[in-house]
């Protein structure tokens, strides 16, 4: 009888634990390995991240693979060839199974050529608004293209309780048509709010009702919806067709702060859950529990660790501890914490070492490919020693964003400045100048190449996207032949040209004019840091100083590319 009162004791324990649900997994940056050359064999993919449940699938543009579970922050997924024989970028993403489960927010695979240099062409620039202060881009519509969600500032709006306002928050949407071009969606208007400053404006991009379709949380600081004046976050279900509802499920208030929504599963039930900084007395870390159908029970602060955040406006989680549960980092207040460790349910414990150098939003990857989360932060980069707490060190880097541009599997940093390309090992290389800046970028693959392209704000009301880009460089520009007796033909001199950029090129036509013909081996694609040869001959036709061209036609930005040629025809000798 007391074996049996035993059994029931631990099956009452043990029966809880396994009834729980899974929580929504979050994937690393950066996968293992992150590109891979068109034409590949299969390969194990590892996939870094939180919150992995048994059962856990990665898929390939939605596709599941064969997965192998090895812990709750790890797994290892078979990618066949057929999914890297040509250039492109997929979607990898990981989906937890049922009870609650659900799918991650996705990380893009190259299926690229690695170069070492960046090259990128601007596209016509595309008006919206009067004012921008944010861009994401997301699959809004399903469609497998990448398309944009750009915050604006539009016409002049009084709210009904008495508010004037300098101008209407709207979410303008462009679906993308998988060329680097898009087409207006539409504009979601976010009632009436104050602009201040556009940092007091954001979007955070999740599903929030488990439906497949990204929605989105606008974070404003002034009046929605003739709500009292102060901070919101608010949140539109996504249509699956590129629009949003046109009234929120939910508005959730966290007074006077600067907080900007990050979003997570906090509590590990299944659902999207709501993290901001706020309070009208100091500085309070919110957490708004989702209920699964983009609401939030309550709509109010759930108590976590008031005054320890600052007056910063931003947020940022991932798992620092390696224990499969989110963590969060916040701005430093009052000597407050900044690393927040997750304890699974929705509250959090701090640990005694804490960083030093945290001035500014940091942006989270595994830096040095230790399967740790690092952090950096201005010019500080914070390398992760798996516990929480960071190994710290001087770089002079900055940006806002990372992501493997040159698919060299490594980690870079971009922001509305240079581009610094990562070494691998937590260091960067000096600043590269692309010619392009904004006051914000997102980043995405919009014209299916395998190359991550960038979309930039300009002032004050324009986005533009950067297409990574050939180059062609033709060496020597100019040939001279000397003296020929006309109707002979000379030996053919050599022409390199070469592709330096970060994209492929694409070659339409070789044109030989006055006494001079070519040959190559160039054929139609000239891949990134490859080169080819161009043969000219020279055949005088009269006496006299003889010139001609080799023009050349390709998809670089400076096309046609021209080589000048010279000779002389010449009386012949028998």
């Amino acid at each position: 009888m007391r074996r049996l009162s035993l059994l029931i004791a631990v099956v009452a324990l043990v029966v809880p634990l396994f009834a729980a649900n899974n929580s929504i997994p979050t994937v690393n940056q950066p996968l293992f390995p992150s590109s891979v050359k068109p034409g590949s064999a299969a390969f194990t993919l590892m996939v870094n991240g939180s919150a992995f449940a048994p059962g856990a699938v990665v898929n390939w543009n939605g596709i599941p693979l064969t997965t192998k579970f090895v812990n709750r922050s790890r797994l290892r997924a078979t990618v066949p060839a057929a999914n890297v024989a040509a250039p492109g970028t997929a979607t990898v993403t990981v989906t937890n199974p049922a009870p609650g489960g659900g799918t991650s927010f996705p990380v893009f695979f190259t299926v690229t050529t690695p170069s070492t240099s960046l090259t990128f062409a601007a596209l016509p620039a595309l008006t919206v608004g009067t004012t921008v202060t944010q861009v994401v881009a997301a699959d809004f519509n399903n469609d497998g293209k990448m398309d944009l969600a750009v915050l604006n500032q539009g016409d002049e709006y009084t709210c009904d309780n008495g508010y004037n306002t300098v101008g209407s928050e709207y979410v303008s949407t462009f679906l993308g048509n998988g060329d680097g071009t898009f087409t207006a969606a539409g504009s979601l208007q976010a009632d009436c709010a104050l602009l201040s400053e556009g940092s007091d404006f954001a979007i955070t991009v999740a599903d929030f009702n488990g439906d497949g379709r990204q929605d989105l949380a606008v974070s404003v600081f002034g009046t929605i919806c003739c709500i009292d004046y102060g901070r919101f976050a608010v949140v539109y279900l996504g249509n699956g067709d590129g629009t949003f509802g046109p009234l929120p499920t939910d508005v959730l208030g966290v007074g006077y702060g600067l907080g900007i929504a990050t979003a997570g599963d906090f509590n590990h039930d299944g659902e999207m859950d709501l993290a901001m900084e706020g309070g009208d007395l100091g500085s309070f870390l919110f957490v708004f529990e989702g209920k699964g159908d983009g609401t939030f029970p309550g709509g109010a602060e759930t108590g976590l660790n008031p005054g320890t955040s600052g007056e910063g406006s931003w947020i940022v989680a991932g798992d620092f501890n390696g224990d499969g549960i989110l963590d969060i980092v916040l701005p430093p207040f009052d000597d407050g914490p900044n690393i927040l460790l997750g304890v699974g349910d929705g509250t959090f414990t701090t640990v005694t070492s804490q960083p030093t150098t945290i001035s500014a939003a940091p942006v989270v990857g595994d830096f040095n490919a230790d399967g740790n989360l690092d952090l950096i932060s201005a010019t500080a980069v914070l390398l992760g020693n798996g516990d929480g707490t960071f190994s710290e060190q001087n770089e002079n880097i900055s940006g806002s964003l990372t992501a493997d541009l040159n698919g060299d599997g490594k980690l870079d940093m971009l922001g509305n400045g240079p581009i610094f390309l990562g070494n691998g090992d937590g260091t960067f290389q000096s600043g590269l100048d692309i010619g392009f800046s904004g006051t914000q970028v997102a980043v995405a693959d919009f014209n299916g190449d395998g190359r991550l392209d960038l979309v930039t704000l300009n002032s004050p009301n324009t986005i533009t996207i950067l297409l990574q880009a050939p180059a062609a460089v033709a060496l020597p520009g100019s040939l001279k032949f000397g003296k020929l007796a006309v109707g002979k033909t000379s030996k053919p001199l050599r022409v390199s040209l070469t592709n330096p950029g970060s994209a492929a090129l694409h070659l339409s036509g070789f044109i030989a004019s006055g006494d001079f013909a070519q040959t190559n081996n160039c054929g139609e694609i000239l891949p990134l840091g490859q080169t080819c040869s161009i043969q000219v001959v020279f055949r005088p036709t009269e006496f006299g100083l003889r010139t001609g061209n080799i023009t050349i036609f390709d998809n670089a930005s400076d096309s046609p590319q021209v080589i000048q040629l010279t000779g002389t025809g010449a009386a012949g000798f028998d």
